[in-house]
């Protein structure tokens, strides 16, 4: 199928989110400019989506499992401990026909087993708040489990990404790209201050060696 990443965007963006994110879980949603540059880097700048099944882990209400079905993927799965926004992914793919191409499974990622995985594509937990610190490195460590080739967004920082580019070594993996986007947050809890935070993200492609 041939789309344009604008196209891809619009179709995003009229995708159901999270009606009362939950702080605990960190369930901030990727934009979805971010989520179609994800994808679009995964799926057309590289033949890591069409064919291939995909994961998304902490898939929240869907974007980018759904956004993987749209551009081909044989099998998108989206895993999330979450029941409610696991409820609202698997609306969000009935509402746009792609139910038979995606499968939502509401558990905890450090559970997840699956087999025949080619790429996890997910906005993990940024690790930002004192209790779900390290969250963000402990769902790639657990994709590296699951398959070869892996694309995540990360809050930008030199010093993150001379720690990862280290720690991946010791995996037996390697950062192969990395993007830096804006990542624009919309205020959904007591403590924000701003209608909108601006900040930044690297997408990573990290592949094992």
């Amino acid at each position: 199928m041939r789309v344009k990443r604008k196209d891809l965007e619009i179709f995003l963006t009229g995708l159901e989110g999270i009606p009362e994110p939950k702080l605990h879980l960190e369930q901030y949603p990727t934009p979805a400019r971010v989520a179609a540059n994800m994808l679009w880097n995964a799926g057309v700048d590289h033949d890591d989506i069409y064919e291939k099944n995909v994961l998304d882990l902490g898939c929240g209400t869907g974007t980018l499992a759904i956004g993987a079905a749209y551009l081909g993927a044989r099998k998108a799965i989206g895993i999330d401990i979450d029941f409610e926004t696991i409820q609202i992914a698997k609306k969000n793919s009935e509402e746009l026909d792609l139910n038979e191409k995606c499968d939502w499974i509401c558990i905890n990622v450090e559970d997840c087993k699956m087999k025949d995985i080619d790429t996890v594509i997910m906005n993990p937990p940024f690790g930002m708040r004192k209790e779900s610190v390290s969250r963000d490195r402990n769902f790639i460590e657990i994709a590296l489990t699951l398959t070869d080739t892996i694309y995540t967004i990360i809050p930008y920082a030199d010093k993150t990404r001379e720690f990862f580019k280290e720690h991946f070594k010791e995996l037996g993996a390697k950062i192969d790209l990395i993007i830096q986007m804006d990542f624009e947050i919309k205020k959904q809890f007591e403590f924000h201050k701003k209608e909108l935070h601006k900040t930044f993200v690297d997408l990573y492609r990290i592949i094992k060696l």
